[in-house]
């Protein structure tokens, strides 16, 4: 008989974008932590970069949801002068740089990669070494919305232009993939603006994307009700956080049965 490949993790998992969606995966990685499952590796992208980041640096669920809406971070909606975005990302930089304590990815306690787009190659791009916060901050960098960031010479946007969902990126090598999506698509009865419709093609387009992927995951999440909120939806962090919670509980109590 052939020999049996030992998994290089037992357990991965993979965070979606989503703008402040995102909160859904505090939400779930609580719920997922209650359960006593603790990733031994991260991939996210967008707003599972920073959820991930937080919680591979040893944060828990309720004090990144604190420090992610403080007023501190507020500032990164501060407007600029139109050139490469419309608003600026330093009140984030400020509060990555105060909160977290790892300040590279080989400082973190679990193992954390998070994508990018390389727009000047079109590429998507792996950061798993090196500096944490540059990488966080690109690949949560919204197009128009917030400025490409510069790393070494090149320039870098949100992860989720090319792949919102990068599941495949820890198939194969972790005994139990866990995937959570915070783009459900559901129904919206109104869309009442320009900026609406834009949004809700984004979400069509990479809810799309993942459709394929949900068959590689042992465990997949993906909260109903969040197509309720915006990219930028700040000031409904908690419901977006208990939204999350919930259904990862009841996810996990009907994997029980």
């Amino acid at each position: 008989m052939g020999e049996i490949l030992q998994k290089k993790y037992n357990t991965g998992l993979v965070l979606s974008g989503g703008g402040t969606r995102g909160f859904a995966h505090l939400g779930a990685l609580k719920a997922l932590h209650e359960n006593n499952i603790e990733p031994d590796i991260i991939v996210g992208v967008s707003a599972g970069s920073i959820v991930g980041a937080f919680y591979a640096d040893g944060k828990d669920a309720d004090l990144a949801l604190k420090a992610l809406t403080s007023k501190k971070l507020l500032g990164f909606l501060e407007p600029m002068v139109p050139k490469n975005g419309l608003l600026k990302m330093a009140g984030f930089v400020k509060t990555l740089n105060q909160t977290l304590t790892a300040k590279s990815f080989e400082e973190l306690k679990i193992s954390l990669r998070i994508y990018a787009v390389n727009i000047n190659t079109a590429e998507f791009t792996r950061f798993d070494a090196g500096e944490l916060i540059p990488a966080i901050v690109a690949s949560s960098s919204i197009p128009v919305v917030f400025p490409p960031v510069c790393i070494r010479d090149q320039y870098y946007l949100d992860g989720g232009l090319i792949n919102n969902f990068p599941v495949e990126e820890l198939h194969g090598i972790c005994e139990t993939l866990i995937g959570i999506n915070v783009n459900p698509i559901g129904e919206l009865k109104q869309i009442n603006s320009i900026r609406e419709v834009a949004e809700r093609s984004f979400h069509i387009f990479i809810r799309n994307q993942a459709t394929s992927k949900e068959r590689l995951c042992d465990l997949y999440i993906e909260p109903a009700g969040l197509e309720r909120y915006g990219l930028l939806s700040i000031s409904k962090a908690r419901e977006i956080f208990d939204i999350g919670y919930a259904e990862t509980l009841r996810v996990l109590e009907g994997r029980a049965r």
